[in-house]
Protein backbone atom coordinates (compact mmCIF):
# COMPACT_ATOMS: atom_id res chain seq x y z
CA UNK A 1 0.00 0.00 0.00
CA UNK A 2 1.44 3.54 -0.91
CA UNK A 3 0.49 5.50 2.16
CA UNK A 4 2.00 8.76 0.26
CA UNK A 5 -0.61 8.23 -2.78
CA UNK A 6 -3.42 7.72 -0.53
CA UNK A 7 -2.27 11.14 1.64
CA UNK A 8 -1.47 13.46 -1.58
CA UNK A 9 -5.31 12.07 -2.65
CA UNK A 10 -6.55 12.62 0.56
CA UNK A 11 -4.53 16.34 1.13
CA UNK A 12 -5.92 18.01 -2.09
CA UNK A 13 -9.53 16.51 -1.78
CA UNK A 14 -10.38 15.90 1.99
CA UNK A 15 -10.06 18.98 3.63
CA UNK A 16 -12.32 21.24 2.51
CA UNK A 17 -14.97 18.58 0.87
CA UNK A 18 -13.77 15.84 0.32
CA UNK A 19 -13.57 14.64 -2.51
CA UNK A 20 -11.73 14.96 -11.19
CA UNK A 21 -11.99 13.20 -13.45
CA UNK A 22 -13.26 14.20 -17.30
CA UNK A 23 -9.93 12.78 -19.00
CA UNK A 24 -11.46 10.67 -21.63
CA UNK A 25 -14.09 11.62 -24.49
CA UNK A 26 -15.70 7.92 -24.50
CA UNK A 27 -17.30 6.18 -21.22
CA UNK A 28 -15.62 3.70 -18.90
CA UNK A 29 -16.71 2.03 -16.42
CA UNK A 30 -14.69 1.31 -12.90
CA UNK A 31 -15.58 -1.35 -10.89
CA UNK A 32 -14.84 -0.70 -7.28
CA UNK A 33 -14.64 -4.36 -5.35
CA UNK A 34 -16.32 -2.89 -1.99
CA UNK A 35 -19.68 -0.79 -3.66
CA UNK A 36 -22.64 -2.04 -4.80
CA UNK A 37 -22.13 0.17 -7.66
CA UNK A 38 -19.82 0.98 -10.49
CA UNK A 39 -18.43 4.72 -11.09
CA UNK A 40 -18.57 6.42 -14.48
CA UNK A 41 -17.01 8.75 -16.71
CA UNK A 42 -18.61 11.32 -18.57
CA UNK A 43 -19.10 10.67 -22.74
CA UNK A 44 -18.27 12.97 -25.53
CA UNK A 45 -21.87 13.15 -26.14
CA UNK A 46 -23.70 14.72 -23.18
CA UNK A 47 -25.33 18.14 -23.37
CA UNK A 48 -23.50 20.65 -21.78
CA UNK A 49 -24.35 24.28 -20.27
CA UNK A 50 -21.91 27.30 -20.44
CA UNK A 51 -19.40 27.68 -17.99
CA UNK A 52 -21.50 31.27 -16.39
CA UNK A 53 -25.16 29.35 -16.16
CA UNK A 54 -23.19 25.99 -14.57
CA UNK A 55 -21.16 27.71 -11.76
CA UNK A 56 -24.90 29.35 -10.99
CA UNK A 57 -26.51 25.83 -10.79
CA UNK A 58 -23.44 24.09 -8.62
CA UNK A 59 -23.08 27.51 -6.31
CA UNK A 60 -27.11 26.90 -5.93
CA UNK A 61 -26.48 23.19 -4.70
CA UNK A 62 -23.20 23.67 -2.20
CA UNK A 63 -25.08 26.73 -0.67
CA UNK A 64 -27.24 23.76 0.52
CA UNK A 65 -25.01 21.22 1.49
CA UNK A 66 -23.83 22.50 4.90
CA UNK A 67 -22.27 19.13 6.09
CA UNK A 68 -22.49 15.79 5.41
CA UNK A 69 -21.26 12.16 6.61
CA UNK A 70 -20.60 8.87 4.18
CA UNK A 71 -18.65 5.96 4.21
CA UNK A 72 -16.44 5.99 0.61
CA UNK A 73 -14.49 3.89 -1.56
CA UNK A 74 -11.62 5.36 -3.82
CA UNK A 75 -9.29 3.93 -6.40
CA UNK A 76 -6.52 5.66 -8.04
CA UNK A 77 -5.64 5.47 -11.49
CA UNK A 78 -2.32 6.22 -13.35
CA UNK A 79 -1.84 7.83 -16.36
CA UNK A 80 -2.14 4.44 -18.59
CA UNK A 81 -5.11 3.12 -16.63
CA UNK A 82 -3.39 1.15 -14.36
CA UNK A 83 -4.80 0.97 -10.69
CA UNK A 84 -2.24 1.61 -8.09
CA UNK A 85 -4.46 2.14 -4.74
CA UNK A 86 -7.53 1.25 -3.11
CA UNK A 87 -9.04 2.40 0.09
CA UNK A 88 -12.53 2.33 1.82
CA UNK A 89 -13.48 4.34 4.80
CA UNK A 90 -16.24 6.83 5.93
CA UNK A 91 -15.73 10.67 5.68
CA UNK A 92 -17.53 13.69 7.63
CA UNK A 93 -17.63 17.18 6.54
CA UNK A 94 -19.19 20.25 7.81
CA UNK A 95 -18.72 23.87 6.51
CA UNK A 96 -16.75 25.70 6.63
CA UNK A 97 -13.26 23.89 6.75
CA UNK A 98 -13.92 20.99 8.40
CA UNK A 99 -13.59 17.71 7.87
CA UNK A 100 -12.78 13.89 8.92
CA UNK A 101 -11.36 11.20 6.21
CA UNK A 102 -10.90 8.01 8.01
CA UNK A 103 -9.53 5.31 6.22
CA UNK A 104 -10.51 1.60 7.54
CA UNK A 105 -8.99 -0.22 4.74
CA UNK A 106 -6.84 -2.07 3.40
CA UNK A 107 -4.65 0.35 6.06
CA UNK A 108 -6.07 2.59 8.83
CA UNK A 109 -5.12 6.56 7.82
CA UNK A 110 -6.79 9.75 9.56
CA UNK A 111 -6.78 12.93 8.22
CA UNK A 112 -8.62 15.85 10.04
CA UNK A 113 -9.23 19.70 9.38
CA UNK A 114 -9.98 21.57 11.82
CA UNK A 115 -10.84 24.60 10.17
CA UNK A 116 -6.68 25.90 10.25
CA UNK A 117 -4.58 23.02 10.40
CA UNK A 118 -5.09 19.50 8.11
CA UNK A 119 -3.57 16.34 10.36
CA UNK A 120 -2.10 13.22 8.61
CA UNK A 121 -2.18 10.28 11.32
CA UNK A 122 -0.66 7.43 10.32
CA UNK A 123 -1.09 4.84 13.15
CA UNK A 124 1.15 2.03 11.80
CA UNK A 125 4.11 4.26 11.25
CA UNK A 126 3.23 6.24 15.09
CA UNK A 127 3.19 9.46 13.33
CA UNK A 128 1.13 12.66 12.61
CA UNK A 129 2.02 15.50 10.10
CA UNK A 130 0.10 18.66 10.00
CA UNK A 131 0.13 21.17 7.72
CA UNK A 132 -1.80 24.79 7.52
CA UNK A 133 -5.31 24.34 5.73
CA UNK A 134 -3.92 27.66 3.31
CA UNK A 135 -1.11 25.70 2.08
CA UNK A 136 -2.97 22.38 2.04
CA UNK A 137 -5.19 23.67 -0.24
CA UNK A 138 -3.18 25.91 -2.36
CA UNK A 139 -4.26 26.12 -6.08
CA UNK A 140 -6.85 23.48 -5.70
CA UNK A 141 -10.52 23.87 -7.06
CA UNK A 142 -11.74 21.64 -3.94
CA UNK A 143 -11.94 25.52 -2.34
CA UNK A 144 -14.87 26.49 -4.06
CA UNK A 145 -16.76 23.41 -2.66
CA UNK A 146 -17.63 25.42 0.51
CA UNK A 147 -16.54 29.31 -0.64
CA UNK A 148 -18.57 31.98 -1.43
CA UNK A 149 -15.45 33.94 -2.85
CA UNK A 150 -16.09 35.48 -6.30
CA UNK A 151 -12.75 35.99 -6.89
CA UNK A 152 -11.72 32.02 -6.12
CA UNK A 153 -14.76 31.45 -8.48
CA UNK A 154 -12.88 33.72 -11.31
CA UNK A 155 -10.01 31.22 -11.61
CA UNK A 156 -12.06 28.08 -12.76
CA UNK A 157 -14.43 27.24 -15.36
CA UNK A 158 -17.24 24.88 -14.71
CA UNK A 159 -19.61 22.91 -17.57
CA UNK A 160 -22.92 21.12 -16.15
CA UNK A 161 -23.52 17.60 -18.16
CA UNK A 162 -26.54 15.88 -17.94
CA UNK A 163 -26.48 11.82 -17.91
CA UNK A 164 -29.17 9.65 -16.56
CA UNK A 165 -32.52 10.18 -14.50
CA UNK A 166 -30.21 8.20 -11.69
CA UNK A 167 -27.25 10.84 -12.42
CA UNK A 168 -29.23 14.04 -12.02
CA UNK A 169 -26.17 16.43 -12.65
CA UNK A 170 -22.58 15.93 -13.44
CA UNK A 171 -19.71 19.24 -13.16
CA UNK A 172 -16.52 19.62 -14.31
CA UNK A 173 -14.85 22.15 -12.39
CA UNK A 174 -11.83 22.90 -14.46
CA UNK A 175 -8.38 25.26 -13.56
CA UNK A 176 -7.16 27.65 -15.68
CA UNK A 177 -4.04 28.00 -14.00
CA UNK A 178 -2.19 25.49 -15.91
CA UNK A 179 0.52 25.64 -12.70
CA UNK A 180 -2.48 24.27 -10.84
CA UNK A 181 -1.94 20.82 -8.58
CA UNK A 182 -5.17 19.36 -9.52
CA UNK A 183 -6.26 19.85 -12.91
CA UNK A 184 -10.03 19.17 -12.65
CA UNK A 185 -12.81 18.27 -10.49
CA UNK A 186 -15.94 16.55 -11.15
CA UNK A 187 -18.87 16.12 -8.90
CA UNK A 188 -21.86 13.95 -9.61
CA UNK A 189 -24.89 14.20 -8.14
CA UNK A 190 -27.45 11.50 -8.19
CA UNK A 191 -31.53 11.44 -7.63
CA UNK A 192 -32.41 9.29 -4.41
CA UNK A 193 -36.53 9.42 -3.34
CA UNK A 194 -36.67 12.73 -5.33
CA UNK A 195 -33.67 14.79 -3.84
CA UNK A 196 -30.38 15.30 -5.20
CA UNK A 197 -27.17 14.22 -3.74
CA UNK A 198 -23.72 14.32 -3.85
CA UNK A 199 -22.61 10.53 -4.84
CA UNK A 200 -19.44 10.38 -6.77
CA UNK A 201 -16.38 12.74 -7.14
CA UNK A 202 -13.16 12.29 -8.99
CA UNK A 203 -10.21 14.21 -9.75
CA UNK A 204 -7.29 14.57 -11.92
CA UNK A 205 -3.86 16.22 -10.69
CA UNK A 206 -1.11 17.58 -12.86
CA UNK A 207 0.83 14.31 -13.11
CA UNK A 208 -2.59 12.48 -14.69
CA UNK A 209 -3.42 10.38 -12.21
CA UNK A 210 -7.47 9.94 -11.63
CA UNK A 211 -8.94 9.47 -8.04
CA UNK A 212 -12.28 8.01 -8.45
CA UNK A 213 -14.59 8.32 -4.81
CA UNK A 214 -17.98 6.81 -4.40
CA UNK A 215 -20.06 7.85 -1.30
CA UNK A 216 -22.81 5.51 0.51
CA UNK A 217 -24.98 5.63 3.47
CA UNK A 218 -25.15 9.84 2.56
CA UNK A 219 -26.62 11.37 5.43
CA UNK A 220 -27.09 14.82 5.40
CA UNK A 221 -29.70 15.92 7.73
CA UNK A 222 -27.73 15.14 10.97
CA UNK A 223 -24.83 18.03 11.77
CA UNK A 224 -21.67 15.64 12.63
CA UNK A 225 -20.44 15.69 15.98
CA UNK A 226 -17.79 18.38 16.73
CA UNK A 227 -15.00 15.76 18.23
CA UNK A 228 -14.58 14.60 14.86
CA UNK A 229 -12.95 17.72 13.89
CA UNK A 230 -10.36 18.04 16.98
CA UNK A 231 -7.24 15.93 16.52
CA UNK A 232 -5.82 15.28 19.36
CA UNK A 233 -2.07 13.47 19.33
CA UNK A 234 -1.67 10.37 20.83
CA UNK A 235 1.22 9.69 23.37
CA UNK A 236 4.05 8.38 21.77
CA UNK A 237 3.34 10.02 18.09
CA UNK A 238 6.04 12.03 16.64
CA UNK A 239 5.02 15.40 15.14
CA UNK A 240 5.73 16.10 11.07
CA UNK A 241 5.18 19.80 11.54
CA UNK A 242 4.84 21.22 8.28
CA UNK A 243 3.15 24.58 8.63
CA UNK A 244 5.88 26.96 8.85
CA UNK A 245 6.68 25.25 5.12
Amino acid sequence: MNINVIKYCVLTMAINFVITQHVQANTQVVSINNSNTSIEQPTANMPKLASSEAKQILRAKLENLAHFTADFSQEVHSVSGEKIAQSAGNLAISKPNLANWHTTEPDELAIVSDGTNVWFYDPWIEQVSVYSLSAAIAKTPILLLTSKDENLWEQYTVTKENKTEEVSDRFVISAKDTNSQIKSLTLIFETNKGNSNLAQFSFLDATGQLSHIKLSNFEDQVIPKASLFQFVVPTGVQIDDQRSE
